[in-house]
């Protein structure tokens, strides 16, 4: 991956954990929300690119970001949704 590709990557991961923040209520866990988005985004990435299933272009690459930051955000709230159980 080059370095616009993982630029691309925190900045869509940056946007959906502060979604999530949003959605969450929760106001100590913004700087969570916001690692773990950046690091879904950049962990999926390396993998899709890696394992060339994707091209290194603009929306491949955002799209990608997206998904891997809110899947990873969505298993990280529902593990804690059932810890607090």
């Amino acid at each position: 991956m080059t370095a616009e590709n993982y630029i691309l990557a925190i900045f869509a991961g940056l946007l959906v954990g502060w979604i999530a923040n949003l959605l969450s209520k929760s106001r100590f866990s913004f700087p969570i929300n916001l690692f773990v988005g950046i690091f879904g985004a950049c962990l999926l990435n390396f993998f899709m690119v890696s394992a060339e299933m994707i091209r290194s272009d603009f929306l491949p690459i955002l799209w990608v970001s997206l998904l891997g930051a809110a899947v990873l955000l969505g298993m990280f709230h529902l593990s804690r949704a059932f810890e607090r159980r």
